[in-house]
């Protein structure tokens, strides 16, 4: 009489082996949990299928394990059950972001792609307002410093136009007259510096809103890429313009 065969099932639930299981002394084999015993060695499978223990019998089923696709959103999902797919999953990878799913297959949204294109709009804009909002705080620092610098500047402006005055030194621009600095010295300095100041600050607005124009301008057009490397570049060029300026300068 031919021994019977062990099968081990699988965390999915499909059969594999047959399997060697060694003689316990004393007890024989003993069929470990999730073994089988089959009378005869399976075939291998069609093509798509597994083998497994379907209410007491051997029956083929649908093999899709591995991976598959969300049709909510077109992620790469892990599956690992035998048998039809569930749904919400399928084999078929979404071609892009502005497919949606219609109950069989994916078809283009013009909708989607919209909305899609909206969102990204949203993100790249918002990474050139990050920019220049650090690029701004590099410059004039926390808000009291900002009034710190306005304030110097106003005083500096009004003694240069009073003719500097020797004996009507305006306190900011006495606290700047340091390191040999004469008052006039020191108010021109003031002076070039909160020119400096408000160019950086122009430049960045004029830059910023000019970009965040043509990145939307791209994006309706279809063209992405472009439109990604605008606000990468502009990034770079918002952090560029403001070095040595202001509290950037350490000052």
């Amino acid at each position: 009489m031919t021994a019977p065969l062990i099968y081990l099932t699988d965390g999915s639930g499909a059969l594999v082996g047959p399997v060697e299981i060694p003689e316990i002394p004393g007890l024989g084999v003993q069929l470990p949990a999730g073994g089988v015993e089959l009378e005869q060695q399976l075939p291998e499978p069609d093509e798509g299928f597994a083998w497994a223990l379907v209410d007491g019998e051997v029956h083929q089923l649908p093999d899709f394990r591995g991976a598959v696709f969300s049709t909510a959103d077109g992620s790469a999902v892990q599956h690992g059950q035998l048998g039809e797919l569930p749904e919400g999953l399928t084999l078929l990878p979404r071609p892009t972001a502005d497919h949606a799913w219609n109950g069989s297959t994916w078809e283009f949204s013009a909708e989607l792609q919209a909305e899609n294109r909206q969102a990204l709009a949203g993100r790249l804009c918002g990474r050139i307002d990050t920019a220049a909002d650090g690029a701004r705080h590099a410059v004039a620092g926390d808000p009291l410093r900002a009034m710190e610098y306005l304030r110097a500047a106003e005083e500096a402006e009004a003694f240069a136009a009073a003719g500097y005055p020797a004996d009507q030194v305006p306190g900011y621009v006495a606290a700047w007259a340091i390191g040999g600095l004469t008052p006039e010295q020191a108010a021109d300095d003031i002076r070039r510096e909160a020119g400096l100041y408000n160019g950086a600050m122009l430049q960045l607005r004029q830059v910023r809103l000019g970009a965040k124009v043509q990145v939307r301008q791209l994006i309706q057009a279809g063209e992405i890429e472009q439109a990604e490397e605008l606000a990468a570049s502009t990034v770079e060029a918002i952090r560029a313009s403001v070095a040595g300026i202001g509290n950037a300068k350490g000052v």
